[in-house]
């Protein structure tokens, strides 16, 4: 695709220095040096600046395509369109844990075209391309089908807009079948994890197509399997994803069905 791989530096690049705005907003707020009046106004402060930083640099590049973040934008038909999330996992974020990250993707007719994930506080950074694979650090991901172990880890979200008791219920399924299970706050992290062989799956009821582009791409990108609705679709009113690193079996899926058939 024309210029999607000088797209694809650019969002590196970018992913890179969102991060660095980021924690150093972080730094001043916690010295003092930022005035908000508490802090999910100071957690909302940096969203926007960060979404702000990416908007304007990405667009004084590439002027025509469209952009999509957490505080607006629409998809552009026909031509490239970035899908961002300046910030993912703000509650980590915000209380110093480290599983957050910058996730920037590039989406095209219905398509994800490239995608970069950045973990600031981690000093690391993913990204893929369609049909080029998935990398961390310089190094390809790539993930061994049907591996069986004796350690066996998912990774869940969970969305307010859900029922709490299916949450519940699928963590009840997953302990029943020998699954230990993390909710990192943060479905960037929780994507990447399963691209990089860190965890077997993720499943979330309920995401934005921001918090989900990149890392879908990486998944598919480093061999693994994303179970998701149609992607025009996504891009408009999100929805529930599974990612795997290989075939689930039947009594994972179960428990995680009845609010989710399409999985």
């Amino acid at each position: 695709m024309t210029n999607s791989p000088s797209r694809l530096a650019l969002a590196r690049t970018l992913a890179q220095q969102a991060g660095q705005l980021a924690r150093s907003m972080r730094a001043e707020q916690e010295t003092g040096f930022v005035s908000v009046k508490g802090t999910q106004d100071f957690v909302t402060l940096a969203d926007q600046a960060v979404e702000a930083m990416l908007r304007d640099r990405i667009l004084a590049e590439f002027p025509d395509d469209g952009f999509l973040g957490e505080e607006g934008g629409q998809v552009a038909d026909g031509r490239f369109t970035w899908v961002v999330d300046p910030i993912d996992g703000t509650t980590n974020y915000l209380h110093g844990l480290p599983e957050w990250g910058v996730s920037i993707a590039c989406v095209r007719e219905a398509e994800i075209v490239f995608g970069v994930i950045a973990l600031p506080d981690l000093d690391r950074i993913a990204w893929c391309a369609r049909g080029e694979g998935a990398f961390i650090d310089g190094q390809r991901m790539h993930l061994t089908r049907g591996t069986e172990t004796d350690s066996r880890l998912a990774i869940l979200g969970h969305s307010a807009r859900l029922d709490l008791q299916d949450h519940l219920d699928a963590i009840g399924g997953l302990l029943k079948a020998g699954y230990d299970y993390r909710r990192q706050g943060a479905a960037c992290f929780g994507l990447l994890a399963v691209a990089a062989g860190w965890a077997d799956f993720y499943f979330e009821g309920h995401l934005n197509p921001w918090d989900a582009m990149a890392g879908i791409l990486l998944v598919e990108e480093a061999g693994g399997t994303v179970h998701m609705n149609d992607l025009a679709q996504f891009l408009t009113h999100g929805g529930s994803i599974l990612a795997s690193g290989s075939p689930l079996p039947a009594e994972i899926l179960a428990p995680l069905q009845p609010s989710h058939p399409d999985i």
